[in-house]
Formats: C-alpha cells, structure tokens, sequence
C-alpha cells in the first residue's frame, strides 16, 4: 500500500504539466543591455580618438604654400566687409597664393593685416602666403587713386585733384569737361565751355583704376550725379518748385557756397523769397550775394572790394545790374544742399548775417535794420577775436 501510495505521488495529476523553475529574465536583460553599452562606448571612444588624432595629424601638417615670389600680374578685388579669409580665399581663386590657409596663417602674423583696404590690387600669381599679405599693405600694389571731392568744390578744383591724383595733366581734363558730348549730361544740363560740368561732378569718394582716361574719371562723377538725382526724384520734385531742375541745381550751388548745412533750408528760403516779386517787390531778382561774385573772380575770400563790386559779370550778383540767378551753378553741391533747394523751409527772411565765425552762428530777418545790426554784432566780434 505504501508504494501505492508513494506511486501515486510521484506521478503528475492528469492534464497538468511539470513545474520547471523559473528563469531570470529580468537580470540577463541588464546585463545584455550594459554589455552592449559598454561595446558602444568602446567603439566611440575609438572613433573619437580616431578623429582627434587625425585632426591633430592635420594640424601638424604646414598649409599648402608657394614658395614665391611669384610672376605674372593679376588684378583682385577686396571688397567692403570682407574678412581675412574671405580675401584669401579671393586670392587661392585667382592662384595668388596656394590656399586660403596659408594666407590665413600668415595674416594671423602681421598685425597690420587687419588693415587692408577694399580697392583693387595689382598682385603676381603663385605667391609666398607672406609676400601676399605684405603687397596688400603696399599702396604702391593699389590699382587705383582714391579721390574724395568735398561739397562745394568747383570744376577747377576738381581737376587740380584729378590731375593730381592720377598724374594726368589737368589740360587733358579741360578738355572732356569743354566739350558736352564726352560726358553723360543731363539732357536738361545747360552752360558753355567747363562751366558746363559746374555742378554735374558729384561730391562723393572714388575709386579709379590706374588705367582710368580723364574721360573715364569725369564720366563716372556725372554718373554718380544722375544716379543720386534719379534716386531724389530731382527732376520731377524741381518742377514743382516753379523753378527748372537747373535752376534748381543752380540754387543749391549758391546755398552750398553761403550756409553752415544748419541754415541750408532757411538760406534756400531767402533765395526763393530774394527771387519772388510778392516778397522782394520792384528789387526782385537782387540776390546780392557774395559767393557768385567770388566765383566771377575765381578767389574764395569773402572780403569783397569796392572795385570787385564793379565787375560786370553776369555771376556779379552784387550789383542790381545782374539780376537773377547766375549763368550756371558756381560749384557742385551735395544732397543735402540739393534737399534744401527742393524744399526751403517757411518764413518772409530776406537777409543773413554769420555773427560769430567761430560757431557758424547765422541770424535771419525780413528787416533791414536789423540786418544792419547783425552785421555791426559781426564786426564787435571781429574786433574780439583777432585772427
């Protein structure tokens, strides 16, 4: 009975299986997982060091460099704004130097480097990266004469800075501004001989090429005028003034030559006003002014003679002989002197007077005493300040 029994407890209950232990599974998965971790970090920390030391294999290598000096010119352009790599670049391009590394390299040694100029330059082809650096910083590399023409300069002195400049004779000069067809005028531009151009080369900084004609330089100032006109809306804006656009251009000249830019838009009224019979009555047209009868005189000072005041010119608008604006503009304004004319500002003033040339401080009124008295607190100060 008893191995019956002991029989029967052995075997299995019908339809159940044998209980078998249970797995782990949960502890071999973590140890999969940081297995395969670890594996990762392994081949990353590999490939890191991989990279840093090919980064610093590269490194050690010299940049690709010419060994100079060179041959062969070439013309390249370093525009405003660019930056050291940027002009290095420029010149690996154009086979001026080897890479723009090396350039970099070199210009990281020369601490003028950072003062390279946009322009053009005139530099040789497979250049030592140092040499390259170096012939920029050299003026003499330039391949063009920067001119800056100031506000209110006239065509002669425009020429005298031309020629100077360039090294051109200023007679080659004379020439293209007396004859109207080498230069792209306005069609609306008046006046004979170099007179002409009065008004036409725009005051702005410029850069000509070394190769650049009188013809060139002159063209690319009536240029920059057109541009700037077109860009006011010069022409259509003068219309609406009841004047031409080159009378216009004419009295921005006179306000150019007159005013502190402070005063420009009340100096413009007194013009339009000294020109308006409503305003001016049976004298109308008097501008009386000293900067036309300078020009007459091609002089700049202010002190005017007893005889100057004789002078019969039509640009004489001291005298009642001449009325109205003169023959041309007496010089070539700038955009704030062209804004004025176009847009004077409001007011019955028919004189002006500076009372302290120190300061530019000017006075306006419709009253002629007080224009007097104005002029007597000029002399008080004169008579205070001794030059």
């Amino acid at each position: 009975m008893s191995n019956v029994g002991l029989s029967m407890q052995q075997s299995p209950s019908p339809g159940k299986q044998p209980k078998h232990p249970k797995k782990k599974k949960g502890r071999s998965g973590a140890a999969v997982f940081f297995s395969v971790l670890i594996i990762v970090v392994l081949v990353g920390a590999v490939a890191v060091g991989g990279l840093w030391a090919f980064s610093k294999f590269q490194a050690a290598q010299p940049a690709e460099d010419y060994p100079g000096p060179g041959s062969g010119e070439v013309v390249i352009e370093v525009t405003e704004g660019e930056t050291l790599t940027d002009i290095g670049a420029t010149l690996q391009k154009a086979d001026v130097v080897a890479s723009t590394q090396a350039f970099a390299e070199a210009a990281a040694l020369n601490n003028d480097a950072t003062s390279i100029t946009p322009g053009t330059y005139v530099m040789l082809q497979q250049m030592k990266a140092s040499d390259a650096v170096k012939r920029l910083l050299d003026p003499e590399s330039s391949n063009s004469n920067t001119v800056t023409v100031v506000e209110g300069m006239r065509v002669k002195q425009v020429i005298a800075l031309l020629s100077e400049a360039s090294g051109i004779p200023a007679k080659e000069f004379e020439k293209v501004v007396e004859s109207p067809s080498k230069l792209p005028l306005p069609s609306w531009a008046k006046g004979t001989g170099s007179a002409r151009a009065e008004g036409f080369l725009f005051p702005a900084t410029y850069q000509f090429d070394k190769s650049s004609t009188p013809e060139d330089m002159l063209n690319q100032m009536v240029a920059k005028f057109n541009e700037v006109a077109d860009e006011m809306n010069f022409v259509d804006r003068s219309k609406k003034t009841g004047y031409t656009p080159y009378e216009v251009l004419n009295i921005a000249s006179l306000i150019q030559a007159e005013a502190h830019q402070d005063d420009f838009n009340k100096v413009s009224r007194v013009i339009y006003n000294r020109l308006d019979p409503d305003t001016w009555g049976e004298t109308y047209g008097y501008l009386g002014l000293d900067a036309t009868l300078n020009y007459a005189l091609d002089q700049f000072e202010t002190n005017i003679s007893e005889s100057d005041l004789e002078l019969n010119s039509p640009y004489n608008t001291r005298t009642e002989k001449h009325q109205g604006l003169p023959p041309t503009p007496i010089n070539n304004p700038g955009v704030d002197a062209m804004e004025a004319a176009l847009k004077p500002d409001k007011g019955t003033w028919l004189y002006y007077a500076t009372v302290n040339l120190d300061t530019g401080e000017t006075k306006f009124t419709d009253n002629y005493d007080e224009f007097l008295r104005f002029q007597q607190e000029l002399r008080d100060w004169e008579a205070a300040n001794p030059q």
